[in-house]
């Protein structure tokens, strides 16, 4: 067995080859990645191997990569920041993959494990029933609080998606520096990203809440089109993102735009939703609980000082 090292604009893509067979292969992300403690940590991304011992190979070759380059820290699977792709399943409950729910698969979990990596933040999507949406007093005292304060929810402009995008872009880029391993992006590269979904999305699943023109906060949903790949009925509403600016948490604006959000999806006879990709600390978590959602899939990431 040999390693082949390719650079690829600034980054170090590792393979393992048996001759012309390829048993593994990642990249190492030197460039661009978080900060944590006011220092840039390694990534792996791009990790895939045929077998457990050819996994914990090229960990292993990747960690020395690392150390060449003084890096103390390094986390995987990550594909260089938290934009793109990263995590790997940790549990499902048998359900068919949705639309999205691009991650590593379950055998990789061991080995990073077995190559000295330790769970770092762990990750669930949950599923409920559109019927059982929250609801109460509380909620409909929120939604008057905010016609109160003039704050208005539109849906989302395919027209003009770019101006649109580029609002959910102003909310994004200040809501998630609280996730972990939040990196800034610019905005084109925020746009680039986002673009390739307006073919699949409908308007009416997608608000902005503004308060004098000014976006504040925003849903995005997609349906899960994963099941007409299955032949099945498209009954399931896939909740991508939501996420208000810090000054407005307290107006419950996020459970407000979910529930218009479930109005919608029920006279357009969708079934279930899915809560997909929440942080096991963040509040979105309580938003699934508060509407009967049921976990279906775990996902971790891992760590490892070197």
């Amino acid at each position: 067995m040999e390693y082949k090292i390719l650079n690829e604009n600034d980054n170090i893509k590792v393979i393992l080859l048996d001759g012309e067979k390829e048993l593994a292969k990642a990249t190492c992300y030197v460039k661009n990645t978080p900060i944590v403690n006011e220092k840039s940590i390694g990534c792996i991304g791009e990790f895939s191997s045929v077998s457990e011992e050819n996994g914990i190979l090229i960990l292993k070759k990747c960690e020395e990569i690392f150390k060449d380059k003084n890096e103390k820290f390094i986390v995987g699977p990550m594909n260089g920041n938290t934009w793109k792709k990263y995590r790997t399943m940790k549990w499902s409950n048998g359900d068919s993959l949705f639309l999205l729910e691009n991650v590593n698969p379950i055998e990789d979990n061991d080995i990073f494990i077995k190559s000295g990596f330790k769970e770092l933040y762990t990750y669930t999507s949950n599923k409920g029933l559109v019927e059982d949406a929250y609801t109460s007093k509380a909620l409909d005292i929120a939604r008057e609080k905010l016609k109160e304060k003039d704050i208005k929810i539109r849906k989302f402009n395919k027209q003009n998606y770019l101006e649109d995008l580029k609002k959910i872009y102003n909310v994004s880029k200040v809501s998630f520096t609280r996730n972990p391993f939040y990196t800034p992006i610019e905005e084109s590269e925020f746009l680039m990203q986002y673009e390739q979904y307006i073919n699949m999305v409908d308007e009416d699943f997608i608000l902005i809440a503004e308060k004098d023109g000014k976006e504040i906060a925003f849903i995005f949903c997609v349906p899960n089109f994963n099941e007409l790949k299955e032949n099945k009925p498209l009954k399931t509403l896939i909740l991508k993102t939501v996420a208000v600016l810090p000054e407005y948490e307290n107006l419950a604006i996020g459970n407000v735009l979910l529930s218009e959000i479930a109005n919608m999806a029920k006279q357009k006879n969708f079934k279930e939703w899915i809560f997909a990709f929440m942080y096991s600390n963040n509040t979105s978590q309580k938003m699934a609980k508060r509407n009967n959602a049921q976990i279906i899939r775990q996902y971790a990431i891992y760590g490892k000082e070197i």
